[in-house]
């Protein structure tokens, strides 16, 4: 058996965490309900791993709400203060400002309890 590369199992944690997010059915912004254009939005870039696959750095956004919050940063922190809670959001910035570093065996393992989680 073929061992899997991070590039890979990156690629395959990035599919389970958006198909656990966009199950929920609907934006968090606006409260629409179309599965197929949700997206699975990062409140902390996913250029940083440490929160990369957090499913509460994570929420189901329409392609609208989603470019909206792109374009104002304000309100986007302000909808996700009122949706996570100040506590919440806080300890989600401290562990996305911490330091990282994944190994193969961690994210093969995410990546099985990830799998495991089902969806309505």
């Amino acid at each position: 058996m073929k061992k899997q590369t991070k590039s890979s199992l990156t690629r395959k944690l990035d599919k389970e965490t958006s198909r656990i997010i966009r199950s929920y059915g609907s934006c968090v912004w606006c409260k629409k309900e179309e599965y197929d254009k949700l997206q699975c939005a990062h409140i902390f870039s996913r250029t940083f791993r440490n929160t990369r696959w957090d499913l509460k750095n994570l929420l189901p956004l329409c392609q609208s709400c989603h470019f909206y919050g792109h374009r104002n940063p304000i309100s986007f922190t302000e909808m996700v203060m009122c949706h996570l809670g100040e506590y919440e959001y806080n300890a989600l910035k401290i562990k996305h400002n911490s330091i990282k570093r994944w190994t193969i065996p961690e994210m093969e393992e995410l990546l099985k309890t990830l799998k495991g989680i089902q969806c309505e």
